[in-house]
């Protein structure tokens, strides 16, 4: 299939001024986690009367990105035309995840914008910090807890009043459910997939059924690792 220019894919690109309330989401397999399932589409998010409302849009669901993308559009219109306008309040920080100093941001990299979880706190001697981490390389749900976790650690370092990570991570996760449950659906279709998957024969049996049981093992591991951290 040829690759579609730069300038044409740009050509084809909406107008920021279309897109709020919406997020593109591009997630693919990396080093760390070569087995991943690619998640691709359109996040619509508003809050209401300190609701979070959220839905994705799979582009494989909608017969690709434009028509994903159409789809949510017309459920961000439905949905904001359903709602009574919210008056605007001052933030204390830049923020979409319900945790101050949270949010799920895209950066520009290259042909295609990537997505981070960013960080922004003040440190002991009042400086403004920043920090990211990359959902590519960590998935959504584990960015999302190492932010919580490094936020939890800067603040309390600094002394200033911080809530346990566990309870910044629960309210991080809510508007981004139906992303979330979808990354752990496909790891653990992967997790179940590498522990099904034929020993590759060997002059050793023996050696081979102990290779076969640590690869279960570490599977088991990793997959709980993901789940329960």
């Amino acid at each position: 299939m040829a690759l579609e220019s730069e300038g044409a894919a740009c050509e084809r690109q909406p107008e920021p001024r279309r897109l709020h309330h919406i997020t593109r989401i591009d997630i693919e397999p990396s080093e760390a986690h070569p087995r991943r399932h690619p998640t691709h589409g359109w996040q619509v998010r508003a809050r209401r009367d300190g609701r979070r409302l959220s839905k994705f849009f799979a582009d494989a669901k909608h017969d690709g990105r434009e028509g994903a993308l159409e789809a949510a559009l017309a459920h961000r219109d439905r949905l904001l035309a359903s709602i009574p306008d919210e008056p605007q309040k001052p933030r204390k920080a830049w923020s979409n995840t319900g945790v101050v100093g949270l949010s799920v941001r895209e950066k520009d990299e290259g042909a295609r914008p990537k997505l981070y979880v960013q960080l922004n706190w003040v440190d002991g001697q009042g400086k403004r910090k920043a920090g990211s981490f990359s959902v590519e390389k960590w998935g959504l749900r584990r960015a999302l807890w190492n932010g919580c976790l490094k936020l939890y650690r800067e603040r309390q370092a600094a002394g200033y009043p911080v809530e346990e990570p566990h309870v910044m991570f629960a309210r991080a996760q809510g508007p981004f459910q139906d992303q979330i449950a979808a990354e752990i659906a496909a790891e653990e279709a992967e997790a179940k997939a590498a522990a099904t998957e034929p020993a590759t024969p060997s002059g050793d049996g023996a050696a081979s059924v102990e290779a076969v049981l640590a690869q279960e093992e570490a599977t088991v591991r990793a997959l709980e690792d993901v789940l329960f951290s």
